[in-house]
């Protein structure tokens, strides 16, 4: 009777430690070439979060304003705490009917001032990302506000008198982003998010 030893000729399978070490130089390469795009893409979000965000705020400003047939305004702040202060450079916005300044972490309200609408912190998604807003008119002045009438229209002067903004840009504060925005409101109160680096329908 014949009798076979499986275990003749048959090779382990497995991987050695030089295949590991390899295959991890190989990842580490990869990744370090990697790396600086994906932080480029991600700045880059960020930038475009911050200005689609700001777009949105001024739509829903407007659209209160033809709502309720009266002032409504968006403003440009430094943050959304009871501290907060109007800024030109302020990534978080305050939907209201009057100044948020030291009121922007007040509960929404119909009746108490500022009257309140929506809020905005620049921390929600698009942080590390230069805002400035300027005027339309010439020279150009740095403001913090757009008041919409119950038309609509994006007055010349805020309710509390001060210039309006007409153009808002955004920019990385990292060295690793390269992308450059602006919203645009003409006296229409349409807003507009264009590329200054482009030209045609996409550019500014």
């Amino acid at each position: 009777m014949l009798s076979f030893n499986t275990s003749m000729g048959k090779q382990q399978q497995g991987v050695t430690l030089i295949e590991v070490m390899i295959v991890i130089a190989i990842l580490t390469i990869v990744m370090a070439i990697g790396a600086p795009s994906f932080q480029v893409f991600i700045q880059n979000a960020k930038v475009r979060t911050a200005a689609e965000n700001m777009q949105a705020g001024l739509a829903l400003a407007r659209g209160e304003a033809l709502h309720r047939n009266e002032a409504v305004s968006l403003w440009l702040v430094n943050n959304t705490t009871a501290a907060c202060a109007r800024s030109s450079a302020g990534s978080s916005w305050v939907v209201s009917l009057t100044d948020p300044a030291g009121s922007c972490a007040n509960e929404i309200s119909e009746t108490v001032v500022p009257r309140i609408i929506q809020t905005r912190s620049g921390n929600d998604g698009s942080d590390r990302v230069n805002v400035s807003a300027m005027s339309g008119a010439s020279p150009a002045v740095a403001t913090s506000c757009v008041t919409f009438n119950g038309f609509g229209k994006a007055l010349d002067t805020c309710v509390d008198g001060n210039p309006r903004v007409a153009r808002i840009t955004f920019a990385s504060a990292t060295s690793t982003g390269n992308l450059n925005l602006e919203v645009r409101i003409d006296a229409g109160g349409s807003t507009r998010l264009c590329d200054p680096a482009k030209t045609g329908p996409a550019g500014c």
